[in-house]
């Protein structure tokens, strides 16, 4: 993703889906985990998980 410039949790509107991706040392990017749109009720519980605040 080229938007994604730190550690955390974006939206992936082409997708419909939250990403949690890690940036790591040299610009290093790696989607983590992703939750469906479709599970907003998941949403709260799987934040909590990736323990980081929204990113953007």
């Amino acid at each position: 993703m080229h938007y994604v410039y730190k550690t955390g949790i974006y939206q992936n509107s082409a997708k419909k889906r939250w990403e949690y991706w890690y940036v790591g040392p040299n610009e290093l990017r790696i989607l983590v985990s992703w939750l469906s749109w479709n599970a907003f009720k998941e949403y709260e519980t799987w934040e909590k998980n990736c323990l980081i605040e929204k990113a953007g």
